[in-house]
């Protein structure tokens, strides 16, 4: 039941998603590929970013149901956090949250959206700057240069770029590409010091126990 219940209920928001915005049950469970009828390769790039997006997400949410009752608290709402941040960008990237459904449904504009996420960021930045500064932060720098410099091309000098064609989607892209692997590194790798480190909490605290 723990499984059919969530599974089910996709499948009724599903349903509900359809009716509120006109879209036929089909074009929900096809393929995207097979519905626009273009190339199974196309948007390639996106979808190994989208991938990297749920790795980074499902390895963070992992960790901190394992490192909940061995690790200091704001351990646990770090990588609680971080997994909700990969988790967001994820579903950004997959249904172009910011760059259409939060402008057609809600009346939010691009750049506000992503001036949230910038708060969102900082925020979780400055709540847990102790906590990233013992991990092997430089990966997460890297990520942040990347990404940053893909959104100020999004954003920011789309104008100016221009003249390049595709090969401004392709820089704008590509910049995002190493950006999300340098995200989901830092994040594998910080998911696995924090799972070392509660295991060997774990072990003293039995060792403890157990007296001399």
């Amino acid at each position: 039941m723990k499984i059919i219940i969530p599974a089910i209920s996709i499948l009724a928001i599903t349903l509900a998603i359809g009716r509120w915005s006109g879209i036929t049950i089909d074009r929900q469970t096809r393929d995207v590929v097979a519905i626009a009828g273009i190339h199974p390769l196309s948007g390639v790039l996106s979808s190994l970013g989208i991938l990297l997006w749920c790795s980074a997400a499902s390895v963070s949410m992992f960790v901190a149901l394992c490192i909940r009752e061995n690790l200091a608290r704001h351990v646990f709402y770090f990588a609680l956090s971080s997994a909700l941040l990969s988790g967001w960008l994820m579903l950004d990237d997959l249904f172009l949250i910011h760059e259409d459904l939060a402008n057609r449904y809600l009346g939010i504009g691009e750049k506000s959206v992503l001036a949230a996420l910038g708060t969102f960021v900082f925020a979780y930045l400055v709540a847990f700057s102790r906590t990233i500064l013992r991990t092997n932060y430089s990966n997460l720098a890297i990520a942040f240069v990347f990404l940053a410099a893909s959104v100020v091309i999004d954003v920011l000098l789309e104008k100016w770029v221009e003249r390049l064609g595709p090969w401004t989607v392709f820089v704008e892209d590509g910049l995002k590409w190493i950006g999300i692997c340098f995200w989901c590194a830092y994040h594998a790798a910080t998911a696995r010091q924090l799972l070392a480190e509660s295991c060997l909490a774990s072990t003293r605290a039995a060792t403890n126990r157990a007296g001399p």
